[in-house]
């Protein structure tokens, strides 16, 4: 994959250098981007309320029903607060039983010239809310 000199959405809201520097791929920035947004909660950014993901908590309350839902809750974040991803649908992979880590597939299309990759991102959502987010898939 190529280099990509455009921005990062975050860094943009932030205030931070626009640029990506040599050694970050578009893909890499991207990846930053949603760990980002899984890990803020809406409410957190005072001018962006509704950046991030609900209060997780509200996932116990009705289990497991709820984890379809967060799962459309992740789905709307990213088709707003990551442009560069298109295409995304989001897909309950599996929760953990002996603790409390919903595994979720994210899958999206990205732009880069020309060429479209297909890529799928794995997250998973622990108990209190944290998140991480790696690349499982990726072709052209």
């Amino acid at each position: 994959m190529t280099l990509n000199h455009g921005y990062n959405f975050l860094k943009k809201i932030t205030g931070q250098n626009l640029r990506l520097n040599q050694e970050e791929s578009l893909i890499e920035s991207i990846q930053a981007n949603l760990i980002q947004i899984l890990n803020t909660r809406q409410g957190m950014v005072g001018h962006i309320p509704d950046f991030g993901l609900p209060d997780i908590h509200y996932v116990y309350s009705s289990l497991p029903k709820s984890l379809d839902h967060l799962g459309l809750e992740i789905q709307k974040a990213l088709e707003k607060y990551e442009p560069r991803l298109v295409k995304v649908h989001v897909k309950f992979v599996e929760k953990a039983t002996d603790t409390f880590r919903a595994t979720y597939h994210i899958v999206g299309e990205v732009k880069e010239g020309s060429r479209v990759s297909r890529i799928t991102f794995q997250t998973e959502v622990l108990r209190d809310g944290s998140a991480d987010a790696f690349v499982v898939n990726q072709y052209e």
